[in-house]
């Protein structure tokens, strides 16, 4: 028997950034993961973020690459302001410099396997499974993945610990803040290699001198085992998957609100969302207001 809500299984597959905006909206949720809407065009911090994670990542991938040419290919495809193409540009110098220091982050800490923009997903039995629902010929669903992540960036050490970094383009933040999606990398990892005996997580803010790494659950450096990632994060990612069946049930019964603030400006559903788009106009009013 799941150990796994109904609804929590019906609304599968997850990702923490799912969970997240249901968090924050059910309205927003609704149209994007149950409606499968088309979202309209998304905040300028959200398209700097893109481009400078595309960058990045091609960079990792062909160390030698022209990432000049990269940035004006992603700027025209999506679309970047003048003042979002300064922004971006702003970050080519330490974007260059974190893929020269992780040349030699692998050679002192023995890397032999790299993975970049890699696809994880697990099953309800906390298994690994395809990122993707699968089907057999008569259409039965074979295969569906209870969770999925996409790690920007892992290395896999010659002693089988993965070292997993996380990019990211806007304000730092305490390192905590980020438990949620290290535990879900953490679970999926371990789910994904039988080699591993470990992980240590850490944060690249594109500008930073150096990674923000996550702590261990005693608080001491250094990277969770196996067996403290199977006793403690599985454990966890129940509780926490199984927390939003209140809301799904409620979304599920026809009971949906907008929940306006902040996140109204990730969000690219206004056209569809009254309360949504007074929040935007609200802003966009007080932040045009003149300073007395």
């Amino acid at each position: 028997m799941s150990t796994y809500s109904e609804h929590v299984l019906r609304q599968a597959p997850w990702s923490i950034s799912k969970v997240g905006v249901l968090d924050l909206c059910m309205k927003q949720f609704l149209h994007k993961y149950i409606e499968k809407l088309k979202e309209g065009k998304k905040s300028g911090a959200s398209r700097v973020g893109v481009v400078a994670h595309a960058i990045l990542e091609d960079g990792l991938r062909t160390p030698n690459a022209d990432l000049q040419s990269v940035l004006r290919t992603q700027a025209e495809e999506q679309q970047l302001s003048r003042e979002e193409l300064i922004e971006v540009s702003a970050k080519m110098s330490p974007i260059a410099d974190f893929i020269k220091r992780i040349e030699t982050f692998k050679t002192n800490n023995g890397v032999v396997e790299e993975f970049i923009e890699h696809k994880l997903a697990l099953n309800e039995r906390h298994e690994s499974c395809s990122f993707f629902e699968t089907k057999d010929e008569a259409g039965n669903i074979t295969s569906k993945p209870l969770l999925r992540g996409v790690i920007d960036h892992a290395m896999r050490t010659s002693d089988d610990f993965l070292i997993v970094l996380d990019h990211k383009s806007g304000r730092k933040k305490d390192i905590g803040e980020h438990s949620t999606q290290f535990y879900a990398y953490m679970a999926l990892a371990t789910a994904a290699f039988p080699w591993l005996k470990g992980v240590q997580a850490g944060i690249n803010y594109i500008g930073e001198p150096k990674v923000d790494w996550f702590p261990r659950f005693d608080n001491r450096p250094g990277a969770w085992t196996r067996e403290e990632i199977v006793r403690i994060v599985f454990p966890w990612l129940q509780q926490y998957l199984n927390r939003t069946a209140v809301k799904l049930s409620q979304i599920e019964a026809g009971n949906v609100r907008p929940e306006t603030g902040w996140q109204c400006l990730y969000c690219g559903f206004s056209s569809v969302c009254e309360k949504g788009q007074e929040e935007l106009d609200r802003r966009a009013r007080r932040k045009s207001a003149p300073n007395l």
